[in-house]
C-alpha cells in the first residue's frame, strides 16, 4: 500500500478486514464529529465530512470497495484468462483477428508465389 495518502479505512479508523456494519458504525462517529453544523462551517471540516460520506459510500458498496481495494493496492487483483483480449472467430465477423489472420495468409502465399517465380528464372 503506498503510504503517500490517506485511506478510506483510515479516515474512518478502521482496519480494511471491517464488516460493513463496523464501517457505518466508525461513518456515524466521524460524520458527527466533521458535520459542518458542528464545526460552524469551518472548510477543513466540511472537506473532511464530504471525504468522510464518500468513503462510507465507497466502503458499504461490495463492487466499489473491491474496486478501491486494487485501486489503492489494498489488494492484489487476481490474473485470470479473462484479462485477455478475446476476439470472437465466426463466418460473419468482420473484426481485427480476421483481418490480422487474412493478412497473414495473404502474405504466405504472396511469398510462396513469389518464391516460386523467381525459381522458374
Amino acid at each position: 500500500m503506498n503510504n503517500n495518502y490517506i485511506t478510506y479505512y483510515q479516515l474512518l479508523g478502521v482496519e480494511p478486514s471491517a464488516s460493513t456494519e463496523e464501517i457505518l458504525i466508525a461513518y456515524k462517529e466521524k460524520a458527527k464529529e466533521y458535520h459542518p453544523d458542528k464545526n460552524d462551517g469551518h472548510i477543513t471540516a466540511t472537506k473532511l465530512f464530504q471525504y468522510i460520506q464518500e468513503a462510507k459510500e465507497v466502503l458499504t458498496d461490495a463492487k466499489k470497495r473491491l474496486e478501491y481495494d486494487y485501486m489503492a493496492g489494498i489488494k492484489k487483483k487476481p490474473r485470470s484468462t479473462s484479462d485477455k483480449i478475446h476476439i470472437p472467430m465466426n463466418e460473419k465477423s468482420n473484426n481485427i483477428g480476421t483481418l490480422l489472420a487474412a493478412g497473414a495468409i495473404g502474405l504466405l502465399v504472396g511469398i510462396f508465389i513469389g518464391g516460386a517465380s523467381n525459381a522458374r528464372k
